[in-house]
């Protein structure tokens, strides 16, 4: 009856916590789009009072308060060290363009075990038998909520989710804990949650096994000719459609306002959505580029992202830089490079931007 009622109290946590990070959307989203903001405002509310008094039945109702906190405080701690697991994981992510969620999955759950285990090392000996099965708890839950709970985690990933996430793995492993599940035991729960992560993203495996995309890219993502094998409607940067002969151009025309035309040309926006112009031609002078080549930045483009059925799954936004090197006194077209690559959903009901950051600091929305 105990363990019933502490998983209680750990759902009522996660109820409130729910509740509260949907409460600024509710209003203002659900109450302007909907016309109801009685209910936007109400409906939150509700579930925390419904989650508090979950709460009470679950950690105080004929306990005492001093149990009750040093539960109450073990799932504050570990759901806090889980959540900056999960925002760590996020920025080293957001470096790297991962585009298969199965590695978004594999990738978080092994960051929040090895914070984890940094924390535990202070308390007990490492043991690699329990760090593989919390490895794959992690890993389950994070999918579960990824497809069920909160379908847009790995396309707009929130502090707010962080935290929900992290909440909900302390709860999960609290619970475990109090199962008080034995050594020999998780060998065999360990092969069911390789299974289950196998068989649920078996389309991501496959693809990884037949090498059939690109699943990381670094954020500058640099495209080489002729030595891609994705099709241009799986490309994370448009591959330029290049004439016969080398595009020349002198500088005054790289330095006129009529260049944007010229590279819009370049890309097959049979595929390719152009969101935004080149805004300005340089010679290279940040890190990476080189001092005599050309480079027109902050080009934006889209391209729908579709599964094996021909459904939409996202929207990938991407800010291209054209790329000149120079030839006999002129520029000669060199490639596309790509950064700050990002997928995201696009929802009927709301309206958001992809941001871009310009090298010299100005931002550039583009609404979907």
């Amino acid at each position: 009856m105990g363990l019933v009622r502490f998983i209680l109290g750990v759902l009522g946590i996660l109820l409130i916590i729910g509740a509260f990070t949907s409460f600024i959307p509710l209003l203002f989203l659900g109450g302007i789009a909907t016309g109801s903001v009685a209910f936007a405002f109400g409906f939150p509310i509700f579930l925390m009072i419904l989650g508090a008094a979950i709460v009470y039945y679950g950690f105080y109702y004929k306990e005492s308060v001093r149990k009750s906190n040093i539960q109450l405080g073990q799932v504050a701690k570990w759901g806090i060290i889980h959540s900056i697991a999960i925002l760590l994981a996020n920025y080293v992510m957001s470096r790297f363009i991962i585009l298969d969620n199965f590695l978004v999955i594999l990738f978080t759950a092994i960051i929040v075990s090895i914070v984890t285990q940094v924390v535990r090392s202070h308390e007990s000996h490492f043991n690699l038998k329990w760090f593989i099965f919390y490895f794959l708890v992690y890993a389950n839950v994070i999918w579960v909520i990824g497809e069920f709970i909160l379908p847009k985690l790995f396309f707009q990933t929130t502090t707010f989710s962080s935290f929900f996430v992290g909440f909900i793995l302390a709860g999960v492993v609290d619970i475990i804990q109090k199962i008080n599940i034995r050594q020999h035991t998780i060998q065999w729960i360990s092969i069911v949650l390789v299974i289950t992560m196998l068989v649920s993203n078996l389309d991501s495996v496959m693809s990884l096994v037949n090498l059939e995309s690109l699943p990381i890219d670094t954020t500058k993502i640099k495209q080489t000719k002729n030595t891609s094998e994705l099709s241009e409607k799986d490309q994370v940067c448009p591959t330029p459609d290049l004439p016969r002969l080398p595009l020349l151009k002198a500088q005054s025309a790289l330095e006129s306002e009529l260049i944007a035309g010229t590279i819009n040309d370049l890309v097959d926006t049979s595929v390719w959505r152009i969101e935004g112009n080149v805004r300005n031609c340089y010679k290279g002078k940040y890190k990476g580029q080189y001092p005599d080549w050309f480079y027109c930045d902050d080009m934006i483009v889209s391209r729908w992202e579709t599964t094996s059925s021909g459904t939409i799954s996202y929207r990938w936004y991407t800010a291209v830089t054209a790329e000149w090197r120079p030839e006999d006194g002129k520029y000669v077209f060199d490639d596309f490079s790509c950064e700050n690559g990002k997928k995201v959903t696009v929802d009927k009901e709301t309206t958001a931007y992809y941001v871009h950051v310009s090298r010299d600091g100005t931002e550039i929305k583009i609404e979907y």
